[in-house]
This record gives structure tokens, sequence and C-alpha cells, in this order.
């Protein structure tokens, strides 16, 4: 084969690999829903939300024996601090733009509709069953979301330093990052990463 062609075809793969690892229509779609859900959001909040889709809650899994016990009294005292929510946010929303995992409102539980042990058993399944991607390549994949989020909403407050603070973050191998103060206090959120697809077999049934 004629080495041109060759060059070509190698690029033209190239090129669909990388549409296809990032999809910006997706991402801009995400970014505009997390905007209209939860329009006090900060670039933190943004990247909280795709982080989430990235990693799921497997990294707050520690090696302790203790650890699930720990984990579930955290869990029973969140849940009183929810049930005294008077505006809690929607019962489930997809993460991101894969769609990787569901945040799943405390409010379920407090309300009955899902039983604390039947919640609390598929937030440990999703954490240990999901696999961690490389922070190399999860900073390859923000870089990508902060370019559409920039152009969507260049004035979004504290952007530059927000930007900065994650950038400095990830080159040091970190990843993990909270809500910003303006959400928290607006928001007041209370949710469990669940995976998708254990979500909609096992609770979604209980919330119809």
């Amino acid at each position: 084969m004629n080495k041109t062609i060759i060059v070509i075809l190698l690029l033209t793969s190239f090129t669909y690999v990388t549409a296809q690892e990032f999809d910006r229509q997706a991402i801009r779609q995400a970014v505009q829903r997390q905007m209209l859900a939860y329009p006090a959001s900060t670039l933190k909040d943004i990247y909280k939300n795709f982080f989430q889709d990235a990693f799921g809650p497997g990294h707050i899994l520690s090696d302790s024996p203790d650890a699930e016990q720990l984990m579930l009294r955290y869990l029973e005292s969140e849940c009183k601090e929810a049930a005294n929510d008077p505006n809690p946010s929607p019962d489930y929303e997809l993460t991101g733009w894969h769609g990787r995992f569901y945040r799943v409102n405390l409010s379920v539980v407090v309300s009955g509709k899902v039983p604390l042990d039947t919640f609390f058993s598929a937030f440990l399944t999703s954490a240990r069953q999901f696999t961690l991607p490389r922070v190399t390549d999860w900073a390859d994949e923000w870089a990508v979301i902060v370019e559409e989020t920039e152009q969507l909403y260049p004035t979004l407050p504290d952007f530059t330093a927000h930007c900065q603070s994650i950038d400095h973050m990830l080159s040091q191998g970190r990843y993990a990052s909270h809500h910003s103060d303006i959400y928290n206090s607006t928001y007041h959120p209370h949710y469990r990463l669940i995976e998708r697809t254990l979500f909609e077999q096992q609770l979604l049934p209980l919330l119809r």
C-alpha cells in the first residue's frame, strides 16, 4: 500500500478515536444541565460532577476493616441532616457526559421509598466494582471540559482561580474535590453515587 495512503488512514483512525473519547456536544449538554439545575455552580462544582462520572465513589473506600461501618454511621447521620432540608434536590440525576452514575438523594431513604440497607448495599457495590481511570487520562478529558465550559459560561465566578487550582491538584496526581462553598450553602447537597445499571435495576423500581 502507498505510504501516503497509510498515513492518511492512520490520521483518520486517530481522529475518529479522539472524537469518540471526547464527545464535545455531550459535554456541552452535561454542563448546561448542571447550570440549569444549579445556576449558582462554579467551575469547582462542574468539575465535581464530571469527576464523579469518571471516578464514581470508589476513591472514598479505604482498606480499614472498620471502613464500611464508619461509612454506614456517617450515612445515617447525614440522613438526619437531609430530613431537615426544606428544598431537597431531585431524587436522582445522572453524572457527567458518560452518565455512568446517578447522584441519588438521601431523601429517598428519609422518605422511606428506599430502605437504608438496600441503599447502602447499592452504594458499596458501586464503589467496589468500578475501575478507577488514570489521573493523566482524566486530566486530558478535563481540559476538553474546561474549553467547552468557558465557551458556554465565560463569566463563571472565580473561573481562572478555580481552573488553576484544579490543574495544580491534577499535576500532583490528586483528583478528588469538594463542592464550592456557595453551592453547599445554596443547595445543601446530600447524596451518594450509585452505578447506573445497578440503580436502574434495583432502586428505580422502588421509586416508581
